[in-house]
């Protein structure tokens, strides 16, 4: 029996992670861990949680350093999942979504869109905002500057919202911050491989958050 319960959450979590790879077409089988707690409660395919890591993810054309979906309680029919080799769930495999960016990551977003209208000389991640730097011309020259804003989610898309523009380290009248502002907003797709959708984003040190639910991994 001692046996049985060690074997048996792997052998789930492996039927898990391949059919996660072959349904939802992934290069690589994702990390998968799940709980069962009491432990006799995986020979009845009860699990209090889950947690599934996602190998070199991708959302579209967004490429985070990281992709974690916690899952809600689930319960597998043992039986005909070790039967069939496949996971057989009561309801389908659902939960919280957690996706982090890295500052280089949003650098290449802003570096690639075709919408900026100054190019983006790097970009830097602070708490609770994010600034951008780039160039405008002034008097016949190009002079450096920070445009301060925050991310947005918006239709599908993350959206980066200028609110406030830095020149040679000191403050711009607000008419002239909106003229220069015009044009420094860029947005870019996100598209998630299963079920779900992205609700929240936060902006931390030499990071950024994506926050959201997870309604079906398809790995039935």
């Amino acid at each position: 029996m001692i046996g049985l319960y060690t074997l048996l959450p792997s052998l789930l979590e492996g039927l898990v992670a391949r059919n996660l790879r072959d349904g939802l077409g992934l290069a690589e089988a994702p990390e998968v861990n799940l709980v069962s707690d009491p432990a006799p409660s995986v020979l009845l395919g009860r699990f209090e949680e889950g947690e599934i890591t996602l190998t070199n993810p991708e959302l579209g054309g967004v490429r985070p350093d990281e992709v974690k979906i916690y899952l809600d309680p689930l319960d597998l029919d043992v039986p005909a999942s070790v039967a069939s080799g496949r996971i057989e769930s009561e309801g389908p495999l659902s939960g919280m979504l957690r996706a982090e960016l890295s500052e280089e990551e949003i650098a290449r977003l802003a570096k690639s869109s075709a919408n900026l209208a100054a190019p983006v000389s790097g970009v830097r991640l602070e708490e609770g905002y994010l600034v951008v730097g780039s160039e405008v011309e002034a008097l016949g020259a190009r002079v450096p500057v920070g445009v301060e804003g925050e991310m947005a989610l918006r239709d599908d898309e993350l959206l980066f919202e200028p609110r406030r523009l830095e020149v040679l380290g000191g403050d711009v009248p607000e008419r002239l911050t909106r003229r220069l502002l015009e044009g420094m907003d860029f947005a870019y797709p996100i598209e998630l491989p299963f079920e779900g959708e992205v609700s929240g984003v936060e902006i931390h040190e030499e990071r950024l958050m994506l926050t959201g639910e997870v309604t079906d991994l398809s790995a039935g």
